[in-house]
Order: structure tokens, then C-alpha cells, then sequence
């Protein structure tokens, strides 16, 4: 099995005696079991009023706080989402003997599997486990739903990549009863209070996250990229931990206005005890380099096409008890453009004026096109877009704006990939069934702050894929923006609090005030790192041209190869391409390589342990 770690649970139906396993027994007929290396720190046990708890991963919650959580007069899925709800980043199962209820966490970086069999219920951390059973058979359907439209990764549940299996959604209770497997609608925070109560709780659940993490690890280091989200948790790190805090900023010759550099070194030299290394790159760590060699992932990851880059920047840390990064600052401290359709209300009328006509002056857009499609997006739903996306995906010619980049197109609810318009027909009708369905059963919140729980969803799903390259390479890796603490403190404000065109991160800087230097709240600038994408392209066109004429997409009829080849050789030539669905395609290109290689066995709870 590829991936380093995760954990298989069993629940059958009472047969009237007690089966022993080779594992970690939790009720009648109820086993689970750890595959890898799970430090003592990532797993914790309690029994309290009948009820069994194992929560697998951070949890930085007391006991208490677990039994105040059981005790509650809760029935076991309020209790499994109070669990689920407390300080870390963990998945939680609990059982009473007669039912069992598992989730993951609030952000989605802990995420649950299952699938179904006679009198048997078997759920996982990861996919892979349960595909093994069934030959790894894949969901050709959902796999196009994947690649065309990110909204089925992994925000609309069910929708596994393998056939019988099924994922759960971040907002799902799995409950499992007699052999029988339901999903429950849980309820993620949405209390809404003042920004002045919210940013002084993202600066205690900051402060939490990176104290729990680094005071007891004999060796820290964190991303140190001279961006915001990165340079906070590094400048926290040093004041919880007694040593040296080494971090790794990345220079990238290809880069265009890239002063991330002068940043991170004006900003290493505000703290003695950072000891900051830089990684020079090269032509050998362009993206789309050496994408053969990515450890294989549960999903097709993006970080494939980054492989390289990844792994130079990792290498000074390995061997480090905790590497911190600021992976996911982006989206659960900000909020998505569709902020606008919000602020397209009367009583925010001049607000949305002025961040309108800022964002298309920003962007070198018509004022009124802004304008429009915010007004637009107001008067339709998450369900309608859906609905919509479905017709597009059957229409014989795509809409033309959704062809070029213009901050437009990130003002909806939905969307779909560029890597939508080289499908098949077939796949393209099957993908737009599937969205009819979706668009039926989506329920709750509309507006930005839903947008922005499906966009922090979206993030997991890709980070947990880096995380688990990052483990291949020997480095830990730690994300306390996706905490359940710092998640839950961000969005109880709304997203128009969240966000604005002409301040960057504001709660974020509110809840720093007085912790750390106001010089890094002053930066304005970001990276663009499109150019090495280009010389990438340019660099590895030949191996990419080959991927294409051996097109295993091509082979499951998802898409057409010459489409994709003519975007390609654009690319190659310098012309303007669709950067992002050429870097989706080909991760899923190598993905599915990966999965010829992976071993074709079925195995129990009871061998695995004999197995790995």
C-alpha cells in the first residue's frame, strides 16, 4: 500500500459471539486497525458513560473535555460532532457497542471512506485500503466528475473515485448500526459574532495550535516564503520553542515580481532564533519535472506537477520532529470573490461599489462586467449553478468568456475546469447527470460563507495529498490554519468581514496586534509564478507529448487526447493556455500509471496487520 499511514475499522453484525482480532478492539464486533506509524501523541482512547472514543490524529482538547462532550445527555451522533468539534485536527469515532458514529474534522484534512458488504460495514482514512478489496475497480464516471468540475472533490459526498466505495463529505456523520451504514447531515459552527471577539479568538486558537506542536519537539522548521500565513506561524513557533526554528524559503529564477526573497529575509532577521535556508531553483525543479516519481497518492494531486520543487524544498528539513506551513491561510482567513455577491445588497450598496470598480481596476476589467456578474450571482443559488454547469457541459460550443482569465469568472458559485472542454461527449453527458443529481440534494447555507467551507474543502483534499508525499520524503508536516479552532474562529464572521480589496487578511492582523511586528502586516505584493509554468511546459514537453500519445484518459473515453495536445503545444509555444486543467490532466495521467502498480489484493482487518 502506497500511502505511510492510516486506519481500517470493521463494524458486523452481531453474530452472538466475540470475533478476536489482531487489532484494536472497540466493541461486539467491532475492530480497528492502525497501519503505519501512529505516535502515542496522535492516538487517544477514553471510556466514559458506555461509550468508547478513539480519536486519531491532533487533539489538543483535555480529557475533560472529551467527558464534558459524552455526558452532554447527547444521543451518539451529537456526541461524536461535539467530539469532532474540539481543539486539533483529528477524525473521531465513537461507539456504544450497539452503534457506531465517525467523522472527520471541520476543514476536511481528516477525512472517512466506507464501504458496504454482507452483515459488514468497513470504513477508512483513505480510499486506497478499501479499493484493495475490489481490485482497486474504478468509478470511470465519478473520476470525469473530478476532473471536469472541482465541486465533486469532495464537497458533494459520495462520489469515491472507486467503484463501491464511498467517501464521506467533511460535513457527514457516518453512523453504523447492525451492519447498516447511514450518513447524517452534521452542522458545522456558524454562531456569528463581533471581528473584535473573532480575530481575539484566531490569535488563542493560533497561539494553541503552534504551542501544542512545537514545545515538546526536539527539532522544528517551518515554510518560511515570505508570505503572511507562513511568516506568522514561524514568528509564533520561535517564541513557544527554546531552539533555533530553521525554515526553508524557496527562490524561483523563473518568477516574475517576485520579491518573496527580500521579504523573507527582512522578516527572518525580526526573530535571532530563526535560522533561515534558502533553496536556490533550477531547471531541474520547473513544474511539470520528473513527475513519474511522485509517491503515489489517494487521489491524482497537482502536487505531481510540483514534484520536484517539492521535494528540493523539503530536503534541508528531513529528519525534523515538525515542519510547520501555512497551507491554507489563503482561504480560511480570506474568503472567495463571490464576497462581492453578498456585499450586492442595498444596505451594503456603496461598499460594493467601491470594492467592485477596486477589484476590476485591479484586475484591468470593466467596471460594469464586475458589477454584473456579482448582481448576478446574488440572484441565483449554489443548487441553480449546479443545475447550470449541467447544461453547459451538454451545450456543443462553451461559452466563450470562460475561455480567457478575467476576474469574472471567479464570481459564481461553481465552476467547471477548462479540462471540461476536451471531454468526451459521453463523459460530458454522465458528468452533467451526475450535477443534476447533486444540485437536488444540496442543502444549507447559501452565500460566501458556504462558498468559502466548500473552497477550504476543495484545499484539504489537495493538501492531504502533499502531506503524505512530504512523509515519503521523512517530513512531518503540520497545518494549524486547518485546525478546528482557527477554522471555526475565521468563519464566524462573514466573508464580507473577511475579506477586501485593499486589506490583506484583516482578521489576521487584528488578531496579531501586539504579538508580532506590524512591518508584516505591511507587504501588498505576491508572487507570480505563472512564468516557470511556461518554461515547465517548454522544459518537459517531449515527456508530456508521450503522456498524451499514451493517453490513459483517453483509454477510459473521459477525454479527447489531440484536444488537450493542442492546448499543449499553445503552452509550449508561449501562447496563453489554460495552465491549471493542462497541470490537472496530467496529474491524473500519472495517477492512473501510479494505480497499475499498486498490489491487486484483498485483505481483513484481521491480516492486514500480517500484510503492511
Amino acid at each position: 500500500m502506497a500511502i505511510r499511514k492510516f486506519f481500517i475499522g470493521s463494524v458486523r453484525k452481531a453474530a452472538g459471539r466475540r470475533q478476536t482480532h489482531r487489532s484494536i478492539p472497540l466493541a461486539e464486533q467491532h475492530t480497528l486497525t492502525l497501519v503505519g506509524e501512529w505516535p502515542e501523541s496522535r492516538v487517544r482512547r477514553l471510556h466514559a458513560e458506555g461509550r468508547h472514543v478513539t480519536l486519531l490524529g491532533e487533539c489538543f482538547a483535555s480529557d475533560q473535555n472529551l467527558v464534558d462532550a459524552l455526558t452532554d445527555d447527547a444521543s451518539l451522533p451529537e456526541a461524536a460532532e461535539a467530539l469532532a468539534r474540539l481543539a486539533g485536527s483529528y477524525s473521531t469515532v465513537v461507539t456504544d457497542g450497539v452503534t457506531t458514529a465517525v467523522t472527520g474534522d471541520i476543514a476536511g484534512l481528516h477525512r472517512i471512506w466506507f464501504r458496504r458488504g454482507e452483515r459488514e460495514v468497513q470504513y477508512a482514512s483513505s480510499p486506497l485500503p478499501l479499493a484493495a478489496m475490489n481490485g482497486y475497480r474504478l468509478d470511470q464516471e465519478a473520476l470525469a466528475a473530478h476532473l471536469f468540475c472541482a465541486e465533486f472533490s469532495p464537497s458533494l459526498g459520495g462520489d469515491s473515485l472507486f467503484d463501491s466505495v464511498r467517501a464521506l463529505a467533511p460535513d457527514q456523520i457516518l453512523l453504523v448500526r447492525n451492519g447498516t451504514a447511514t450518513v447524517l447531515r452534521r452542522m458545522f459552527p456558524t454562531e456569528q459574532t463581533g471581528f473584535f471577539a473573532a480575530s481575539t479568538a484566531l490569535r488563542h486558537a493560533l497561539q494553541e495550535s503552534v504551542h501544542h506542536r512545537t514545545t515538546k519537539a526536539a527539532a522544528v522548521s517551518a515554510d518560511f516564503s515570505g508570505g503572511l500565513d507562513s511568516s506568522t506561524l514561524a514568528l509564533l513557533a520561535a517564541q513557544h520553542h527554546q531552539e533555533p526554528i530553521q525554515v526553508v524559503t524557496y527562490a524561483d529564477p523563473f518568477a516574475r515580481n517576485d520579491d518573496d526573497i527580500v521579504h523573507a529575509a527582512r522578516f527572518a532577521g525580526m526573530e535571532s532564533s530563526l535560522r533561515q535556508t534558502v533553496v536556490e531553483g533550477t531547471t531541474q525543479t520547473l513544474p511539470f519535472t520528473n513527475m513519474a516519481a511522485t509517491p503515489f497518492t489517494e487521489e491524482p494531486s497537482l502536487d505531481s506537477v510540483i514534484y520536484a520543487r517539492d521535494r528540493a524544498r523539503l530536503l534541508p528539513v528531513v529528519g525534523t520532529s515538525v515542519h510547520l506551513t501555512g497551507d491554507g491561510g489563503d482561504v480560511v482567513l480570506g474568503a472567495p470573490l463571490t464576497y462581492l455577491a453578498d456585499l450586492a445588497r442595498p444596505r451594503h450598496l456603496l461598499r460594493f461599489l467601491r470594492e467592485s470598480g477596486a477589484w476590476a481596476r485591479l484586475r484591468h476589467r470593466p467596471v460594469h462586467r464586475v458589477v454584473q456578474a456579482a448582481v448576478d450571482t446574488a440572484r441565483t443559488s449554489y443548487s441553480a449553478t449546479l443545475t447550470h454547469l449541467a447544461h453547459e457541459l451538454e451545450s456543443n460550443d462553451p461559452p466563450e468568456w470562460r475561455r480567457h482569465p478575467a476576474v469574472e469568472r471567479n464570481i459564481v458559485w461553481a465552476s467547471l475546469s477548462r479540462a471540461a472542454d476536451w471531454g468526451t461527449r459521453a463523459a460530458r453527458t454522465a458528468v452533467a447527470e451526475r450535477l443534476r443529481r447533486a444540485a437536488e440534494t444540496v442543502t444549507g447555507i447559501e452565500g460566501a460563507d458556504a462558498h468559502t467551507l466548500r473552497t477550504i474543502h476543495r484545499h484539504t483534499a489537495a493538501s492531504r495529498s502533499f502531506i503524505d508525499i512530504a512523509e515519503h520524503l521523512g517530513v512531518q508536516i503540520a497545518m494549524p490554519f486547518f485546525d478546528n479552532q482557527v477554522v471555526a474562529a475565521c468563519l464566524s464572521v462573514p466573508a464580507t468581514q473577511r475579506a477586501s480589496v485593499d486589506r490583506v487578511k484583516p482578521l489576521l492582523g487584528a488578531a496579531m496586534t501586539g504579538l508580532l511586528p506590524p512591518e508584516l502586516f505591511e507587504r501588498r505584493t505576491k508572487g507570480d509564478y505563472s512564468a516557470s509554468e511556461y518554461h515547465g511546459i517548454r522544459r518537459n514537453a517531449a515527456a508530456l507529448r508521450s503522456l498524451l500519445r499514451d493517453s490513459r484518459l483517453g483509454d477510459l473515453g473521459i477525454i479527447d487526447p489531440s484536444s488537450v495536445l493542442r492546448e499543449l503545444e499553445a503552452a509550449a509555444s508561449g501562447a496563453y493556455a489554460a495552465m491549471a486543467s493542462l497541470g490537472e490532466v496530467f496529474a491524473f495521467e500519472v495517477w492512473l500509471r501510479g494505480l497499475d502498480h499498486q498490489p491487486r489484493v484483498s485483505f481483513s482487518p484481521s491480516t492486514l496487520l500480517e500484510v503492511c
